[in-house]
Protein backbone atom coordinates (compact mmCIF):
# COMPACT_ATOMS: atom_id res chain seq x y z
CA UNK A 1 0.00 0.00 0.00
CA UNK A 2 1.37 3.41 -0.97
CA UNK A 3 2.28 6.10 1.51
CA UNK A 4 -0.35 8.38 -0.02
CA UNK A 5 -3.07 5.80 0.50
CA UNK A 6 -2.05 5.34 4.12
CA UNK A 7 -2.13 9.10 4.66
CA UNK A 8 -5.58 9.46 3.08
CA UNK A 9 -6.89 6.54 5.12
CA UNK A 10 -5.52 7.98 8.35
CA UNK A 11 -7.09 11.36 7.59
CA UNK A 12 -10.45 9.71 6.93
CA UNK A 13 -10.26 7.80 10.20
CA UNK A 14 -9.37 11.02 12.06
CA UNK A 15 -12.28 12.88 10.47
CA UNK A 16 -14.63 10.04 11.36
CA UNK A 17 -13.38 10.06 14.96
CA UNK A 18 -13.82 13.83 15.21
CA UNK A 19 -17.33 13.55 13.79
CA UNK A 20 -18.26 10.83 16.25
CA UNK A 21 -16.86 12.92 19.11
CA UNK A 22 -19.08 15.80 18.04
CA UNK A 23 -22.24 13.76 17.44
CA UNK A 24 -22.69 12.50 20.99
CA UNK A 25 -25.72 12.38 23.27
CA UNK A 26 -24.43 15.35 25.19
CA UNK A 27 -23.73 17.57 22.20
CA UNK A 28 -26.93 16.61 20.39
CA UNK A 29 -29.29 17.20 23.33
CA UNK A 30 -27.64 20.39 24.55
CA UNK A 31 -27.48 21.85 21.04
CA UNK A 32 -31.15 21.12 20.37
CA UNK A 33 -32.17 22.71 23.68
CA UNK A 34 -30.00 25.77 23.00
CA UNK A 35 -31.58 26.23 19.56
CA UNK A 36 -35.11 25.81 20.98
CA UNK A 37 -34.52 28.40 23.69
CA UNK A 38 -32.83 30.85 21.32
CA UNK A 39 -35.75 30.58 18.91
CA UNK A 40 -38.34 30.91 21.69
CA UNK A 41 -36.63 34.04 23.05
CA UNK A 42 -35.57 35.84 19.87
CA UNK A 43 -38.50 35.17 17.51
CA UNK A 44 -41.01 37.15 19.61
CA UNK A 45 -38.52 39.98 20.14
CA UNK A 46 -37.67 40.21 16.43
CA UNK A 47 -41.38 40.14 15.56
CA UNK A 48 -42.01 42.87 18.13
CA UNK A 49 -39.29 45.12 16.72
CA UNK A 50 -40.45 44.65 13.12
CA UNK A 51 -44.14 45.17 13.94
CA UNK A 52 -43.42 48.37 15.85
CA UNK A 53 -42.37 50.02 12.56
CA UNK A 54 -45.54 48.99 10.70
CA UNK A 55 -48.26 51.66 10.65
CA UNK A 56 -51.87 50.95 9.75
CA UNK A 57 -53.25 52.82 6.75
CA UNK A 58 -56.59 54.59 6.63
CA UNK A 59 -59.23 51.96 7.37
CA UNK A 60 -56.72 49.54 8.88
CA UNK A 61 -56.72 46.96 6.09
CA UNK A 62 -53.09 47.54 5.08
CA UNK A 63 -49.90 48.90 6.60
CA UNK A 64 -46.60 50.48 5.63
CA UNK A 65 -43.15 50.95 7.13
CA UNK A 66 -42.83 54.13 9.17
CA UNK A 67 -41.88 55.68 12.51
CA UNK A 68 -45.50 56.78 12.85
CA UNK A 69 -46.27 54.61 15.88
CA UNK A 70 -43.41 56.14 17.86
CA UNK A 71 -44.46 59.63 16.79
CA UNK A 72 -47.99 58.84 17.99
CA UNK A 73 -46.60 57.69 21.34
CA UNK A 74 -44.83 61.02 21.76
CA UNK A 75 -47.70 63.25 20.68
CA UNK A 76 -50.81 61.43 21.93
CA UNK A 77 -51.87 63.07 25.25
CA UNK A 78 -53.32 59.89 26.76
CA UNK A 79 -50.17 57.89 25.98
CA UNK A 80 -48.00 60.63 27.47
CA UNK A 81 -50.13 60.53 30.61
CA UNK A 82 -49.86 56.73 30.70
CA UNK A 83 -46.06 56.96 30.46
CA UNK A 84 -45.93 59.54 33.26
CA UNK A 85 -48.27 57.47 35.44
CA UNK A 86 -46.13 54.39 34.87
CA UNK A 87 -42.99 56.21 36.01
CA UNK A 88 -44.74 57.67 39.07
CA UNK A 89 -46.21 54.30 40.08
CA UNK A 90 -42.97 52.38 39.52
CA UNK A 91 -40.90 54.98 41.39
CA UNK A 92 -43.33 55.34 44.29
CA UNK A 93 -43.84 51.59 44.66
CA UNK A 94 -40.10 50.96 44.52
CA UNK A 95 -39.30 53.51 47.23
CA UNK A 96 -42.04 52.26 49.54
CA UNK A 97 -41.10 48.61 48.86
CA UNK A 98 -37.45 49.42 49.64
CA UNK A 99 -38.33 51.01 52.99
CA UNK A 100 -40.53 48.08 54.00
CA UNK A 101 -38.33 45.34 52.54
CA UNK A 102 -34.99 46.61 53.93
CA UNK A 103 -36.42 47.30 57.38
CA UNK A 104 -38.04 43.87 57.62
CA UNK A 105 -34.86 42.19 56.39
CA UNK A 106 -32.74 43.99 59.00
CA UNK A 107 -35.17 43.22 61.81
CA UNK A 108 -35.35 39.52 60.90
CA UNK A 109 -31.67 38.97 60.09
CA UNK A 110 -29.83 41.08 62.65
CA UNK A 111 -32.00 41.89 65.69
CA UNK A 112 -33.54 39.96 68.55
CA UNK A 113 -37.06 40.70 67.32
CA UNK A 114 -39.36 38.08 68.90
CA UNK A 115 -40.72 35.31 66.62
CA UNK A 116 -38.52 36.46 63.74
CA UNK A 117 -37.84 32.91 62.53
CA UNK A 118 -41.52 32.01 62.67
CA UNK A 119 -42.63 35.22 60.94
CA UNK A 120 -40.19 35.08 58.03
CA UNK A 121 -42.15 32.55 55.92
CA UNK A 122 -45.24 34.72 56.32
CA UNK A 123 -43.33 37.82 55.21
CA UNK A 124 -42.82 36.13 51.82
CA UNK A 125 -46.47 35.23 51.24
CA UNK A 126 -47.31 38.48 49.34
CA UNK A 127 -44.53 37.60 46.86
CA UNK A 128 -46.42 34.45 45.87
CA UNK A 129 -49.96 35.84 45.85
CA UNK A 130 -51.44 37.64 42.85
CA UNK A 131 -51.18 41.46 42.99
CA UNK A 132 -54.33 41.57 40.86
CA UNK A 133 -56.20 39.69 43.57
CA UNK A 134 -54.63 42.05 46.11
CA UNK A 135 -56.02 45.00 44.17
CA UNK A 136 -59.48 43.41 44.13
CA UNK A 137 -59.27 42.86 47.89
CA UNK A 138 -58.18 46.42 48.62
CA UNK A 139 -60.88 47.81 46.34
CA UNK A 140 -63.44 46.04 48.53
CA UNK A 141 -61.68 47.27 51.64
CA UNK A 142 -61.05 50.94 50.85
CA UNK A 143 -63.24 51.96 47.94
CA UNK A 144 -65.43 54.97 48.84
CA UNK A 145 -68.62 53.16 47.75
CA UNK A 146 -68.16 49.48 48.64
CA UNK A 147 -65.12 49.52 50.95
CA UNK A 148 -65.63 47.48 54.12
CA UNK A 149 -63.24 49.65 56.15
CA UNK A 150 -65.09 52.79 55.07
CA UNK A 151 -68.39 51.16 56.00
CA UNK A 152 -67.06 50.29 59.46
CA UNK A 153 -65.77 53.86 59.88
CA UNK A 154 -69.11 55.32 58.86
CA UNK A 155 -70.95 52.98 61.22
CA UNK A 156 -68.64 53.89 64.12
CA UNK A 157 -68.40 57.64 63.59
CA UNK A 158 -71.35 58.61 61.43
CA UNK A 159 -69.04 60.46 59.02
CA UNK A 160 -68.25 59.75 55.38
CA UNK A 161 -65.56 57.45 53.97
CA UNK A 162 -61.95 58.30 54.78
CA UNK A 163 -60.10 55.86 52.50
CA UNK A 164 -59.87 55.72 48.71
CA UNK A 165 -57.53 53.38 46.84
CA UNK A 166 -59.16 53.94 43.45
CA UNK A 167 -56.45 56.33 42.28
CA UNK A 168 -52.74 56.45 41.51
CA UNK A 169 -51.82 56.46 45.21
CA UNK A 170 -53.85 53.33 45.76
CA UNK A 171 -52.00 51.66 42.88
CA UNK A 172 -48.68 52.60 44.49
CA UNK A 173 -49.83 51.33 47.89
CA UNK A 174 -51.04 47.94 46.71
CA UNK A 175 -48.11 47.41 44.32
CA UNK A 176 -45.62 48.27 47.06
CA UNK A 177 -46.97 45.95 49.77
CA UNK A 178 -47.00 43.02 47.34
CA UNK A 179 -43.55 43.76 45.90
CA UNK A 180 -41.78 44.52 49.20
CA UNK A 181 -40.73 40.84 49.55
CA UNK A 182 -38.66 41.25 46.36
CA UNK A 183 -36.40 43.77 48.09
CA UNK A 184 -36.52 41.68 51.28
CA UNK A 185 -35.22 38.61 49.43
CA UNK A 186 -32.29 40.49 47.93
CA UNK A 187 -31.22 42.10 51.20
CA UNK A 188 -31.82 39.43 53.85
CA UNK A 189 -29.25 37.02 52.40
CA UNK A 190 -26.50 39.67 52.37
CA UNK A 191 -27.29 40.66 55.96
CA UNK A 192 -27.09 37.04 57.13
CA UNK A 193 -23.76 36.47 55.39
CA UNK A 194 -22.13 39.65 56.69
CA UNK A 195 -19.04 39.34 58.86
CA UNK A 196 -20.01 40.79 62.28
CA UNK A 197 -16.45 42.01 62.86
CA UNK A 198 -17.14 44.84 60.42
CA UNK A 199 -19.84 46.20 62.71
CA UNK A 200 -17.80 45.41 65.85
CA UNK A 201 -15.01 47.61 64.53
CA UNK A 202 -17.43 50.51 64.20
CA UNK A 203 -18.71 50.04 67.74
CA UNK A 204 -15.22 50.02 69.21
CA UNK A 205 -14.84 53.57 67.91
CA UNK A 206 -17.92 54.63 69.91
CA UNK A 207 -20.57 54.41 67.17
CA UNK A 208 -24.05 53.58 68.42
CA UNK A 209 -26.62 51.22 66.91
CA UNK A 210 -28.23 53.78 64.59
CA UNK A 211 -24.91 55.19 63.39
CA UNK A 212 -23.41 51.72 62.83
CA UNK A 213 -26.46 50.63 60.86
CA UNK A 214 -26.52 53.74 58.68
CA UNK A 215 -22.77 54.06 58.09
CA UNK A 216 -21.61 50.42 58.02
CA UNK A 217 -24.38 47.85 57.68
CA UNK A 218 -26.55 49.45 55.00
CA UNK A 219 -23.64 50.69 52.84
CA UNK A 220 -22.19 47.17 52.83
CA UNK A 221 -25.46 45.70 51.55
CA UNK A 222 -26.08 48.64 49.20
CA UNK A 223 -25.48 46.53 46.05
CA UNK A 224 -28.16 44.11 47.22
CA UNK A 225 -30.54 46.98 48.04
CA UNK A 226 -30.03 48.60 44.63
CA UNK A 227 -30.45 45.27 42.85
CA UNK A 228 -33.70 44.66 44.70
CA UNK A 229 -34.94 48.17 43.91
CA UNK A 230 -34.18 47.78 40.20
CA UNK A 231 -36.01 44.46 40.03
CA UNK A 232 -38.89 46.02 41.96
CA UNK A 233 -39.00 49.01 39.57
CA UNK A 234 -39.01 46.73 36.52
CA UNK A 235 -41.73 44.53 38.04
CA UNK A 236 -43.84 47.54 39.05
CA UNK A 237 -43.50 49.17 35.62
CA UNK A 238 -44.67 45.93 34.01
CA UNK A 239 -47.51 45.32 36.50
CA UNK A 240 -50.89 45.04 34.81
CA UNK A 241 -53.45 43.78 37.32
CA UNK A 242 -53.19 46.51 39.96
CA UNK A 243 -53.46 49.55 37.64
CA UNK A 244 -56.12 47.77 35.60
CA UNK A 245 -58.30 47.44 38.71
CA UNK A 246 -57.47 50.59 40.67
CA UNK A 247 -56.05 53.04 38.13
CA UNK A 248 -57.31 52.87 34.54
CA UNK A 249 -61.07 52.87 35.34
CA UNK A 250 -60.60 56.07 37.37
CA UNK A 251 -58.53 58.09 34.90
CA UNK A 252 -55.03 56.78 35.66
CA UNK A 253 -53.97 54.59 32.71
CA UNK A 254 -50.51 53.07 32.56
CA UNK A 255 -48.44 51.68 29.71
CA UNK A 256 -49.50 48.13 30.48
CA UNK A 257 -53.23 48.97 30.47
CA UNK A 258 -52.81 50.85 27.18
CA UNK A 259 -50.88 47.95 25.63
CA UNK A 260 -53.78 45.71 26.64
CA UNK A 261 -56.25 48.09 24.99
CA UNK A 262 -54.31 48.06 21.73
CA UNK A 263 -53.90 44.27 21.87
CA UNK A 264 -57.46 43.11 22.54
CA UNK A 265 -59.70 46.18 22.38
CA UNK A 266 -62.47 46.78 19.86
CA UNK A 267 -60.06 48.89 17.79
CA UNK A 268 -57.08 46.60 18.25
CA UNK A 269 -53.85 47.82 16.69
CA UNK A 270 -51.09 45.26 17.20
CA UNK A 271 -48.52 47.52 15.60
CA UNK A 272 -49.12 50.36 18.08
CA UNK A 273 -49.17 47.82 20.90
CA UNK A 274 -45.82 46.50 19.67
CA UNK A 275 -44.33 50.01 19.61
CA UNK A 276 -45.49 50.72 23.15
CA UNK A 277 -44.12 47.35 24.24
CA UNK A 278 -40.76 48.24 22.73
CA UNK A 279 -40.62 51.48 24.73
CA UNK A 280 -41.47 49.74 28.00
CA UNK A 281 -39.22 46.77 27.20
CA UNK A 282 -36.27 49.01 26.33
CA UNK A 283 -36.49 50.81 29.68
CA UNK A 284 -36.70 47.63 31.73
CA UNK A 285 -33.98 45.88 29.70
CA UNK A 286 -31.56 48.77 30.30
CA UNK A 287 -32.25 48.64 34.03
CA UNK A 288 -31.67 44.87 34.14
CA UNK A 289 -28.38 45.39 32.26
CA UNK A 290 -27.31 48.03 34.81
CA UNK A 291 -28.22 45.68 37.64
CA UNK A 292 -26.23 42.75 36.26
CA UNK A 293 -23.19 44.50 34.79
CA UNK A 294 -22.66 47.48 37.10
CA UNK A 295 -24.34 46.86 40.46
CA UNK A 296 -23.92 43.11 40.98
CA UNK A 297 -20.11 43.16 40.37
CA UNK A 298 -19.75 45.93 42.97
CA UNK A 299 -20.04 43.53 45.88
CA UNK A 300 -18.13 44.35 49.00
CA UNK A 301 -16.34 41.71 51.07
CA UNK A 302 -19.01 40.94 53.61
CA UNK A 303 -18.15 37.26 53.94
CA UNK A 304 -14.64 36.22 55.00
CA UNK A 305 -12.96 32.86 55.44
CA UNK A 306 -13.43 32.91 59.19
CA UNK A 307 -16.14 30.87 60.81
CA UNK A 308 -18.72 33.04 62.52
CA UNK A 309 -22.36 33.47 63.39
CA UNK A 310 -23.93 36.86 62.60
CA UNK A 311 -24.40 39.01 65.66
CA UNK A 312 -27.93 39.31 66.97
CA UNK A 313 -28.32 42.93 68.00
CA UNK A 314 -30.18 43.52 71.23
CA UNK A 315 -32.54 46.45 70.60
CA UNK A 316 -33.99 46.35 74.11
CA UNK A 317 -37.60 47.31 74.52
CA UNK A 318 -37.72 48.33 70.86
CA UNK A 319 -37.91 44.65 69.98
CA UNK A 320 -41.62 44.73 70.80
CA UNK A 321 -42.05 47.72 68.49
CA UNK A 322 -40.21 45.72 65.82
CA UNK A 323 -42.54 42.78 66.36
CA UNK A 324 -45.54 45.08 66.12
CA UNK A 325 -44.19 46.57 62.87
CA UNK A 326 -43.79 43.13 61.34
CA UNK A 327 -47.25 42.04 62.45
CA UNK A 328 -48.79 45.22 61.03
CA UNK A 329 -47.19 44.48 57.66
CA UNK A 330 -48.56 40.92 57.68
CA UNK A 331 -51.98 42.20 58.71
CA UNK A 332 -52.04 44.77 55.91
CA UNK A 333 -50.50 42.60 53.19
CA UNK A 334 -51.96 39.16 54.01
CA UNK A 335 -54.62 38.95 56.72
CA UNK A 336 -56.74 41.96 55.80
CA UNK A 337 -56.92 41.28 52.03
CA UNK A 338 -57.64 37.56 52.42
CA UNK A 339 -60.27 38.24 55.08
CA UNK A 340 -61.95 40.78 52.83
CA UNK A 341 -62.01 38.32 49.92
CA UNK A 342 -63.66 35.64 52.07
CA UNK A 343 -66.26 38.02 53.51
CA UNK A 344 -67.24 39.45 50.13
CA UNK A 345 -67.31 36.00 48.48
CA UNK A 346 -69.93 34.75 50.97
CA UNK A 347 -72.47 37.34 49.80
CA UNK A 348 -74.48 36.93 46.61
CA UNK A 349 -74.20 40.66 45.98
CA UNK A 350 -71.68 42.79 47.87
CA UNK A 351 -73.06 46.15 48.98
CA UNK A 352 -70.14 47.35 51.09
CA UNK A 353 -71.21 45.93 54.44
CA UNK A 354 -71.85 42.51 56.01
CA UNK A 355 -75.40 41.15 55.74
CA UNK A 356 -75.55 38.00 57.93
CA UNK A 357 -78.72 36.52 56.41
CA UNK A 358 -77.18 36.61 52.93
CA UNK A 359 -74.05 34.62 53.78
CA UNK A 360 -73.85 31.37 51.79
CA UNK A 361 -71.60 29.28 49.52
CA UNK A 362 -73.65 30.08 46.43
CA UNK A 363 -70.78 31.76 44.60
CA UNK A 364 -68.43 28.82 45.15
CA UNK A 365 -70.96 26.42 43.64
CA UNK A 366 -71.19 28.60 40.53
CA UNK A 367 -67.44 28.67 39.94
CA UNK A 368 -66.34 25.22 41.12
CA UNK A 369 -69.05 22.79 39.95
CA UNK A 370 -69.28 22.64 36.17
CA UNK A 371 -72.45 20.49 36.44
CA UNK A 372 -74.21 23.21 38.42
CA UNK A 373 -76.99 24.72 36.22
CA UNK A 374 -75.73 28.27 36.74
CA UNK A 375 -72.01 27.57 36.61
CA UNK A 376 -69.74 30.09 34.87
CA UNK A 377 -67.66 28.43 32.15
CA UNK A 378 -64.87 31.02 32.22
CA UNK A 379 -64.23 30.23 35.89
CA UNK A 380 -64.42 26.43 35.73
CA UNK A 381 -62.39 26.35 32.49
CA UNK A 382 -59.86 28.69 34.05
CA UNK A 383 -59.19 26.42 37.01
CA UNK A 384 -58.63 23.35 34.83
CA UNK A 385 -56.55 25.16 32.21
CA UNK A 386 -54.33 26.79 34.82
CA UNK A 387 -53.61 23.47 36.51
CA UNK A 388 -52.74 21.92 33.13
CA UNK A 389 -50.51 24.84 32.13
CA UNK A 390 -48.86 25.01 35.55
CA UNK A 391 -48.05 21.29 35.60
CA UNK A 392 -46.92 21.02 31.97
CA UNK A 393 -45.17 24.40 31.94
CA UNK A 394 -43.25 23.79 35.16
CA UNK A 395 -42.14 20.37 33.93
CA UNK A 396 -41.03 21.63 30.50
CA UNK A 397 -39.29 24.67 31.98
CA UNK A 398 -37.34 22.54 34.46
CA UNK A 399 -36.12 20.20 31.69
CA UNK A 400 -34.81 23.23 29.81
CA UNK A 401 -33.40 24.67 33.04
CA UNK A 402 -31.44 21.49 33.82
CA UNK A 403 -29.87 21.30 30.36
CA UNK A 404 -29.10 25.04 30.28
CA UNK A 405 -27.54 24.94 33.76
CA UNK A 406 -25.33 22.04 32.66
CA UNK A 407 -24.23 23.89 29.52
CA UNK A 408 -23.46 27.10 31.43
CA UNK A 409 -21.63 25.62 34.43
CA UNK A 410 -20.16 22.38 33.10
CA UNK A 411 -19.13 23.40 29.60
CA UNK A 412 -17.12 26.51 30.27
CA UNK A 413 -16.16 28.94 27.51
CA UNK A 414 -17.45 31.75 25.33
CA UNK A 415 -20.62 29.83 24.48
CA UNK A 416 -21.56 29.37 28.12
CA UNK A 417 -21.41 33.14 28.65
CA UNK A 418 -23.77 33.71 25.72
CA UNK A 419 -26.18 31.12 27.07
CA UNK A 420 -26.09 32.80 30.48
CA UNK A 421 -27.17 36.08 28.86
CA UNK A 422 -29.81 34.21 26.89
CA UNK A 423 -31.33 33.14 30.21
CA UNK A 424 -31.37 36.75 31.40
CA UNK A 425 -33.15 38.25 28.38
CA UNK A 426 -36.68 37.04 29.27
CA UNK A 427 -36.33 38.47 32.79
CA UNK A 428 -35.52 41.89 31.33
CA UNK A 429 -38.90 42.22 29.62
CA UNK A 430 -42.24 42.49 31.45
CA UNK A 431 -44.64 39.64 30.80
CA UNK A 432 -47.07 41.79 28.83
CA UNK A 433 -44.24 42.90 26.50
CA UNK A 434 -43.14 39.35 25.79
CA UNK A 435 -46.80 38.37 25.32
CA UNK A 436 -47.19 41.03 22.62
CA UNK A 437 -44.12 39.61 20.88
CA UNK A 438 -45.52 36.08 21.04
CA UNK A 439 -48.87 37.36 19.76
CA UNK A 440 -47.48 39.07 16.64
CA UNK A 441 -45.01 36.22 16.00
CA UNK A 442 -47.49 33.34 16.16
CA UNK A 443 -50.88 34.89 15.35
CA UNK A 444 -50.93 33.23 11.91
CA UNK A 445 -49.75 29.82 13.13
CA UNK A 446 -51.81 26.78 14.23
CA UNK A 447 -50.88 27.27 17.90
CA UNK A 448 -52.70 30.61 18.07
CA UNK A 449 -55.89 30.47 20.18
CA UNK A 450 -54.77 27.23 21.85
CA UNK A 451 -53.19 26.37 25.18
CA UNK A 452 -49.92 25.75 23.32
CA UNK A 453 -49.27 29.45 22.74
CA UNK A 454 -49.84 30.15 26.44
CA UNK A 455 -47.52 27.29 27.36
CA UNK A 456 -44.83 28.60 25.00
CA UNK A 457 -45.06 32.11 26.42
CA UNK A 458 -45.04 30.90 30.04
CA UNK A 459 -41.98 28.72 29.58
CA UNK A 460 -40.09 31.36 27.58
CA UNK A 461 -40.72 34.08 30.14
CA UNK A 462 -40.09 32.12 33.34
CA UNK A 463 -37.72 29.21 32.72
CA UNK A 464 -34.77 31.35 34.01
CA UNK A 465 -36.33 31.12 37.49
CA UNK A 466 -35.98 27.34 37.39
CA UNK A 467 -32.51 27.61 35.90
CA UNK A 468 -31.41 29.71 38.86
CA UNK A 469 -32.63 27.10 41.35
CA UNK A 470 -30.81 24.30 39.54
CA UNK A 471 -27.62 26.32 39.03
CA UNK A 472 -27.34 27.19 42.73
CA UNK A 473 -27.07 23.46 43.59
CA UNK A 474 -25.11 22.42 40.51
CA UNK A 475 -22.34 24.87 41.46
CA UNK A 476 -22.03 23.13 44.83
CA UNK A 477 -21.67 19.67 43.22
CA UNK A 478 -18.10 18.71 42.31
CA UNK A 479 -17.44 17.97 38.63
CA UNK A 480 -15.31 15.02 39.73
CA UNK A 481 -18.46 12.96 40.29
CA UNK A 482 -19.52 13.40 36.68
CA UNK A 483 -16.00 12.79 35.41
CA UNK A 484 -15.62 9.59 37.42
CA UNK A 485 -18.85 8.25 35.97
CA UNK A 486 -17.79 9.06 32.42
CA UNK A 487 -14.37 7.49 32.93
CA UNK A 488 -16.10 4.31 34.10
CA UNK A 489 -17.80 4.10 30.71
CA UNK A 490 -21.21 5.63 31.47
CA UNK A 491 -22.82 7.75 28.78
CA UNK A 492 -23.80 11.35 29.37
CA UNK A 493 -27.47 10.47 29.80
CA UNK A 494 -26.63 7.66 32.23
CA UNK A 495 -24.42 9.99 34.26
CA UNK A 496 -27.15 12.63 34.25
CA UNK A 497 -29.81 10.12 35.35
CA UNK A 498 -27.82 8.26 38.01
CA UNK A 499 -25.42 10.90 39.38
CA UNK A 500 -26.39 14.49 38.55
CA UNK A 501 -30.18 14.47 38.80
CA UNK A 502 -30.34 12.73 42.21
CA UNK A 503 -27.95 15.35 43.59
CA UNK A 504 -30.00 18.16 42.03
CA UNK A 505 -33.33 16.81 43.23
CA UNK A 506 -33.95 19.48 45.94
CA UNK A 507 -33.27 22.32 43.52
CA UNK A 508 -35.32 20.71 40.77
CA UNK A 509 -38.34 20.18 42.99
CA UNK A 510 -38.08 23.67 44.53
CA UNK A 511 -37.79 25.21 41.06
CA UNK A 512 -40.74 23.15 39.80
CA UNK A 513 -42.99 24.25 42.66
CA UNK A 514 -41.90 27.90 42.25
CA UNK A 515 -42.77 27.81 38.55
CA UNK A 516 -46.05 26.04 39.29
CA UNK A 517 -46.96 28.92 41.62
CA UNK A 518 -45.98 31.58 39.07
CA UNK A 519 -47.93 29.92 36.26
CA UNK A 520 -50.97 29.48 38.48
CA UNK A 521 -51.25 33.23 39.12
CA UNK A 522 -49.86 34.62 35.84
CA UNK A 523 -52.08 37.38 34.39
CA UNK A 524 -50.29 39.73 31.90
CA UNK A 525 -49.30 36.96 29.47
CA UNK A 526 -52.64 35.18 29.81
CA UNK A 527 -54.75 38.29 29.28
CA UNK A 528 -53.04 39.00 25.94
CA UNK A 529 -52.97 35.45 24.55
CA UNK A 530 -56.12 33.74 25.82
CA UNK A 531 -59.17 33.02 23.68
CA UNK A 532 -62.56 31.39 24.29
CA UNK A 533 -61.92 28.00 25.86
CA UNK A 534 -58.34 28.74 26.91
CA UNK A 535 -59.11 31.00 29.86
CA UNK A 536 -56.79 30.64 32.84
CA UNK A 537 -57.56 31.13 36.52
CA UNK A 538 -56.41 34.77 36.47
CA UNK A 539 -58.33 35.42 33.24
CA UNK A 540 -61.40 33.90 34.91
CA UNK A 541 -61.03 36.41 37.73
CA UNK A 542 -60.68 39.19 35.15
CA UNK A 543 -63.81 37.95 33.36
CA UNK A 544 -65.87 37.86 36.55
CA UNK A 545 -64.88 41.33 37.66
CA UNK A 546 -65.63 42.73 34.18
CA UNK A 547 -68.91 40.94 33.41
CA UNK A 548 -70.27 39.58 36.71
CA UNK A 549 -70.00 41.03 40.23
CA UNK A 550 -67.52 41.54 43.03
CA UNK A 551 -68.79 38.63 45.13
CA UNK A 552 -68.19 36.06 42.37
CA UNK A 553 -64.83 37.66 41.59
CA UNK A 554 -63.75 37.35 45.21
CA UNK A 555 -64.89 33.72 45.38
CA UNK A 556 -62.62 32.71 42.50
CA UNK A 557 -59.87 34.89 44.00
CA UNK A 558 -60.16 32.90 47.24
CA UNK A 559 -59.84 29.64 45.30
CA UNK A 560 -56.68 30.89 43.58
CA UNK A 561 -55.21 32.17 46.84
CA UNK A 562 -55.83 28.85 48.63
CA UNK A 563 -54.15 26.93 45.81
CA UNK A 564 -51.19 29.31 45.93
CA UNK A 565 -50.83 29.08 49.71
CA UNK A 566 -50.78 25.27 49.53
CA UNK A 567 -48.02 25.50 46.90
CA UNK A 568 -46.12 28.03 49.03
CA UNK A 569 -46.15 25.57 51.91
CA UNK A 570 -44.83 22.83 49.60
CA UNK A 571 -42.14 25.17 48.30
CA UNK A 572 -40.94 26.06 51.79
CA UNK A 573 -40.83 22.40 52.78
CA UNK A 574 -38.85 21.50 49.66
CA UNK A 575 -36.55 24.50 49.35
CA UNK A 576 -35.74 25.41 52.95
CA UNK A 577 -35.08 28.73 54.59
CA UNK A 578 -32.47 30.09 52.20
CA UNK A 579 -34.11 29.01 48.96
CA UNK A 580 -34.94 32.46 47.64
CA UNK A 581 -32.30 34.59 49.30
CA UNK A 582 -30.32 36.54 46.74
Amino acid sequence: MSTEAIRVGSAAIARSARWKSLVTQENLITSVVAVIIAAAVFLPLFALVASSFRVLDGLGFSSHWSFGNYQEIIHHPKLRDAFFNTLVIATGATLLSAVVGVSLAWLNARTNCPWRDKLEPFNLIPYFLSPFVGAIAWHNLASPKVGLLNALWTWATGSGPILNVDNIWGVIWVTAIFHAPLVYLFVVGSLRRMDPSLEDSARTTGAGLVRTTLTVTLPLVLPAILSGMIICFVTSAGEFGVPFKLGAPYGYPTYTTEIFTYAVGDDANYYMGAAMSMVLGAITAVLIYVQRRIIMPREFTTVTGKGFRPNVIDIGRWKWVALGYNLVYLFVAVVLPLTALVIVSLHRVWQGYIIPNQISLWNYRKILFFWWPEHIAAATNGIGNSLILAFAGASAAMVLAIVMSFMIHRRKGFGSGLLDYLCVIPIGFPGIVLAMGVLVAYIKTPIYATLWILLLAYVTRFFPYGQRNVSSILLAVSEELDQSSRMAGATWLTTLRRITLPLLKPGIFAGWVLLFIIFLRELPISIILYSAGTETLSVGIYYLQEFENEALTCALSVVQSVLLLVCVYAFRRAAGKEALSA
